[in-house]
């Protein structure tokens, strides 16, 4: 069974769903540094990635780790890139800048989610 799979109807134990972090980032990621509007590469080439970092932050979070710096966990990254970028065109030096920002963003994007009265488990 992959990691990413889910018993239909239920969303990750942080109340927010996959749905809602590609949300985030669709209405972003074409104004970050690292997006090239003039390559083939659309919204769905970058999403693995974003969902990538947010979802290594918060398994860390759940676990009770301390947060690591993203340097510190980008091996495992790469590693991860490798095996489950699903159908997207980025290389992992094309991914990494948008791994990070998903790592980066992912408590504000939990936040923000909470922040529109969306209910837990919703």
């Amino acid at each position: 069974m992959s990691p990413d799979y889910q018993i239909p109807g239920r969303v990750p134990e942080d109340g927010v769903p996959r749905q809602a972090v590609a949300d985030y980032w669709r209405e972003r990621f074409s104004a970050e540094p690292y997006y090239d509007g003039n390559s083939e590469l659309i919204f769905d080439d970058y999403e693995p990635a974003y969902y990538l970092g947010y979802s290594a932050r918060h398994q860390r979070t759940r676990a009770d780790e301390v947060i690591a710096a993203y340097e510190q966990v980008e091996a495992e990254l790469q590693s991860r890139w490798a095996q489950e970028h699903a159908k997207s065109k980025l290389t992992w030096e094309q991914a990494r800048a948008a791994a990070q920002r998903g790592w980066d963003e992912s408590t504000a994007l939990r936040q923000a989610h909470l922040d529109k009265g969306v209910p837990r488990g919703t």
